[in-house]
């Protein structure tokens, strides 16, 4: 900012409207300082959000379906001045105390909304961006990891929490990811199966460029035609899966074949 009359055009993104319409009105006490410009209900809409209107400051919660606050960050282009609003332990966010990054401890107080408005003046407003990146690998790498046991669904206006013991497997067709689950239900996940592999780590295995199995719903696996194998799947539709050529050795050391 040039001037203490500017106002700072401002993204908000949480995945609870709740959670937003707060925000917005504690933030509306301060019309002097901050123009809203939009909010983002996930982290994919987030990141859209962020390179098309590039905000000035970004009010941004950390657990979000699509894509978390951490991971919008690391794919935007545009850098805005960041205040992450989460309910992760404050002691454990002390880092992100920094000239590029403020953080606000839920439920969100106007006391605290004040103190990050007042600190805008020392943020840099060209934040610089490795820095930021520096800082949230560091926070991840330190972070205990959280297991994952369920898998977001977003269904019209309501937000559906698969378990991941439910789960088979999941299969991507172009864009799209159907996570599949034992009794025949499917349902359209915002996640790749990439970022699906990496959160799921050892208990799901990649058998196909287009398939991640649960490895606890394998009940045989049959040899198959040019290095590839039949997975037959414990679901009530017997669900029969042909791995890829390129994922045999990974079939062969589950199975110890």
């Amino acid at each position: 900012m040039t001037s203490s009359t500017t106002k700072y055009r401002t993204l908000i993104a949480d995945d609870e409207q709740p959670a937003r319409d707060r925000l917005k009105k504690l933030l509306a006490e301060h019309a002097e300082k901050i123009e809203l410009v939009g909010e983002a209900k996930n982290g994919l809409e987030c990141r859209e959000l962020i390179d098309r209107l590039k905000p000035d400051l970004l009010f941004l919660d950390i657990q979000m379906p699509g894509l978390n606050g951490f991971e919008v960050l690391q794919q935007t282009s545009h850098s805005p001045v960041v205040i992450f609003c989460t309910a992760y332990d404050e002691f454990a966010l002390k880092a992100f105390e920094t000239n590029s990054i403020d953080y606000i401890v839920k439920p969100i107080k106007a006391e605290r909304i004040q103190k990050s408005i007042e600190k805008l003046r020392t943020l840099k407003q060209n934040s610089d961006k490795q820095e930021i990146l520096r800082i949230i690998d560091s926070y991840i790498s330190q972070a205990p990891k959280k297991e994952i046991t369920t898998i977001p669904v977003k269904l019209g206006d309501r937000m559906l929490f698969v378990k991941i013991e439910e789960v088979v497997y999941f299969s991507a067709e172009e864009k799209y990811v159907t996570i599949h689950a034992k009794d025949g239900k499917t349902w359209l996940s915002d996640l790749s199966l990439k970022s699906l592999e990496d959160k799921l780590g050892d208990k799901f295995l990649r058998i196909h460029r287009a398939l991640l199995v649960n490895v606890s719903r394998i009940r045989e696996i049959d040899r198959h035609f040019g290095s590839r194998f039949v997975i037959k799947m414990d679901d009530t539709v017997q669900t029969r899966l042909i791995s890829g050529r390129n994922y045999c050795e990974q079939v062969r050391m589950l199975m110890e074949i």
